[in-house]
């Protein structure tokens, strides 16, 4: 049994604008068909939560094979499988924008190909929710009529304890493997190791999921973990290390409990170092063991070292290894990337720097998040320094989302030399016209022509950042501690209210 997370009707699903075709009845010219009076996706939306079983099996998930699946080829009793998970689309067919006829092209057979070919942006995960019939299986062994997973349903029963607060379900290609969490909201935070079983642990909200699965077959290191902020949705991508259908997932066991943040240390080694200005550097560690960490944005991640005879701990901020994707080769994947910036009296921080490839730093779990992300519009970044390392996941997060209008980073320094990442920033702002980044100098040059001084109220509202028409604001802040307080108050003396910015403290 496929096992979703819960609340809500169907969402409306989120498309690519395709070439506009001639006009039809509902108006919309998208619309390949004209469609019937009553039938808009709106329409589709009312009728998957009127009650209406779109599934035809009760809303009770089923096994089902391909000899199952080919015989429900028709306009009146019409399934289709995409991505492992069959559907049952024959009341949709009247609404399908592309008409009934086309549809038909992938009824009664795994249609994944076809739907990848020409409705690769669509999320049909929301738009059939209500139609879900349930797993592909590619074996018919087992004839006769569809029958209860039993398996997932015994994994099912494992979280109507209490507050679930992890739900899980996957599909499969022949070559990869797509593990879907879905949490209850909040910033998930994720970890994913391999060994003799694959282990999944996510906190969110105070609670901590363990998923461990013995995998059917092997797969290849390392993953990949993508995850939605806005929906709190976690995904865990494999790939097999052979081309191939499982017949399962293999055995699950699944946990919730009462987080407790994890403060044991292990060494990791230093696998590479880029030089990012005269005294930063960015340093590329990576497990000993397959381990891959998720980092929430607002994380950070404690050193240790025994440095004279003293135990010192420092947070770092992990960073991404750049800004675009061109640049990161796919082997970092599983890399904790510190971005170090070197202070003569900063024992860490000489300590850091002073190491070499295929030496170790000993790394706590990643600790700590934001408690929620802004749906503001307009974002402001303050950033002085190395206080814009926080500032890298916030630039990612912001551009990721289509409801964003603007983002301003205003980015202090001493000189030009210190300016982090400064060719990839004016990168970033020639290739998103959303985007825009002022560098302003303590110490600059004879040949600088940029903005000199010190964060003021002249200077904010020369930017035009000064909140007095009450825009869908949203500042975040980072720098030395002086900096950050100086920036509250200002904040304040412009409209600003408390929960109109958030200040990431060193």
């Amino acid at each position: 049994m496929s096992i979703k997370s819960s609340g809500g009707g169907l969402s409306i699903p989120k498309m690519m604008e395709p070439p506009q075709s001639s006009g039809s009845a509902t108006g919309n010219p998208r619309n390949k068909v004209a469609l019937k009076p009553g039938h808009s996706l709106m329409d589709w939306v009312r009728l998957g939560n009127s009650g209406v079983d779109l599934s035809g099996v009760g809303g009770v998930p089923q096994n089902v094979t391909i000899s199952q699946l080919a015989a429900h080829n028709k306009r009146n009793d019409a399934w289709l499988a995409i991505r492992g998970k069959v559907y049952n689309v024959t009341k949709y067919m009247d609404f399908h924008p592309g008409g009934d006829d086309e549809l038909m092209r992938g009824v009664g057979k795994d249609a994944t190909e076809l739907f990848n070919q020409v409705h690769a942006w669509v999320n049909y995960e929301s738009l059939l929710h209500k139609c879900y019939v349930g797993r592909l299986v590619y074996s018919d062994s087992n004839s006769g009529p569809p029958i209860i997973n039993k398996a997932n349903n015994l994994i099912g029963k494992l979280f109507i304890k209490k507050d679930k607060c992890v739900t899980m379900d996957w599909y499969q290609q022949m070559s990869s493997i797509n593990l879907q969490f879905f949490t209850r909201g909040g910033i998930p935070q994720t970890r994913v190791s391999l060994d003799k079983e694959l282990t999944v642990s996510i906190r969110v909200g105070g609670m901590s999921h363990v998923t461990r699965i013995v995998l059917e077959d092997s797969v290849s290191w390392p993953c990949k973990v993508r995850t939605n902020y806005d929906s709190g949705k976690v995904e865990v991508l494999l790939n097999k290390s052979q081309p191939g259908i499982w017949r399962s997932l293999g055995q699950q066991q699944h946990n919730d409990s009462t987080d407790k943040q994890d403060t044991m240390f292990q060494p990791m080694e230093i696998v590479y170092i880029s030089q990012v200005t005269h005294n930063t550097k960015l340093v590329f560690l990576r497990h000993k063991k397959c381990v891959l960490d998720s980092f929430p944005i607002g994380s950070s991640v404690q050193v240790q070292a025994n440095l004279e005879g003293e135990e010192v701990v420092r947070s770092y901020t992990p960073v991404v290894p750049a800004l675009h994707t061109d640049l990161i080769a796919s082997e970092w994947r599983d890399y904790l990337c510190l971005m170090v910036k070197e202070y003569a009296k900063g024992a860490m921080s000489r300590h850091i720097c002073s190491k070499t490839v295929k030496e170790n730093l000993t790394v706590g779990h990643p600790v700590g998040s934001l408690s929620s992300l802004p749906c503001n519009t307009h974002l402001i970044l303050l950033a002085a320094g190395t206080g814009f390392t926080p500032m890298v996941q916030i630039i990612q997060w912001g551009l990721g989302r289509k409801k964003l209008v603007s983002m301003s980073l205003v980015f202090f320094n001493v000189s030009e030399r210190d300016i982090i990442w400064k060719d990839q920033l004016d990168r970033l702002a020639n290739s998103d016209s959303r985007f825009t980044v002022t560098y302003v100098l303590s110490a600059p040059s004879d040949e600088w022509s940029g903005k000199s001084g010190r964060l003021s109220l002249d200077l904010l509202r020369e930017l035009q950042l000064a909140n007095e028409k009450k825009l869908d604001n949203f500042v975040f802040v980072c720098g030395p501690l002086a900096f950050n307080q100086l920036a509250q108050k200002l904040l304040g003396e412009i409209n600003y209210t408390d929960d109109q910015f958030y200040i990431f403290q060193g």
